[in-house]
């Protein structure tokens, strides 16, 4: 039997009979630090998203930072860990990973750290107090990907009307800029991670304007036809992922 074909199975095995649709956590990570190890990160990658522990969220982050000394920008990297995360709840891998990701990065090319940073950028007060500063960079895509987690992180749904517009605005503003943050597919999960944290119902069609599509569907403008019922998360939920250690 192939060595795939053993991992695939023993995945969908632990699956069914574990707590974990996605298979055991701690499989996943095995299986996704074996396949890093061998130089295999694309391999690796879905792996260690699925594990969804702190110590697969720091090991993507090492992985991440290695694989983009061959190519790609940071922010680009960031992202592939950030979003995973956050679809599936987990705001905690997510901001470990961003945290690992950022530290190793800027040790490694401290000119991505902006010049005119010469105050802490703070998103609201932390739910649990401590340290929530913003490292401010020359890639926008970095600064985008701290902001949005620190975002998600306080939402309560349709209950906070103010991380609601945050949200908006934080995408609007960016995606305005083009670059990987327009793109169909990120806009997509950008639109997903809107009603999941935020309530905010799918615009009809994913037209231009992502600003003027997220407020219409916010107040109450046209939404889609009828669908499955939405999945809406809050942080009290998210911060008891299972199997997270």
């Amino acid at each position: 039997m192939k060595p795939k074909t053993i991992v695939d199975k023993a995945i969908a095995w632990s699956a069914k009979h574990g707590p974990c649709p996605s298979g055991d956590p701690g499989l996943q990570h095995y299986i996704g630090e074996l396949l890093y190890k061998e130089g295999a990160f694309e391999q690796a990658e879905p792996h260690l998203l699925a594990a969804g522990k702190r110590d697969s969220a720091r090991l993507l982050a090492d992985m991440f930072v290695e694989w983009s000394s061959q190519g790609g920008t940071p922010g680009a990297f960031a992202l592939r860990g950030v979003l995973p995360y956050l679809q599936n709840g987990n705001i905690l891998a997510a901001r470990t990973f961003l945290n690992h990701f950022l530290a190793q990065i800027t040790s490694k090319h401290p000119e991505l750290v902006s010049s005119v940073q010469s105050s802490p950028i703070s998103v609201g007060k932390p739910q649990n107090g401590g340290n929530d500063e913003i490292i401010l960079t020359k890639d926008p895509v970095l600064n985008f990907a701290q902001l949005a987690v620190r975002t998600c992180q306080r939402a309560q749904g349709d209950k906070n009307k103010g991380m609601r517009e945050a949200w908006v605005r934080l995408c609007g503003t960016y995606q305005s800029r083009g670059g990987i943050l327009a793109r169909p597919e990120v806009r997509k999960v950008l639109a997903e991670l809107a009603e999941l944290y935020f309530a905010i119902p799918p615009p009809r069609a994913q037209q231009a304007n992502p600003l003027g599509d997220m407020l219409s569907a916010m107040f109450g403008g046209a939404g889609p036809a009828p669908a499955a019922p939405r999945r809406v998360l809050t942080p009290a939920s998210s911060s008891s992922t299972p199997g997270l250690d």
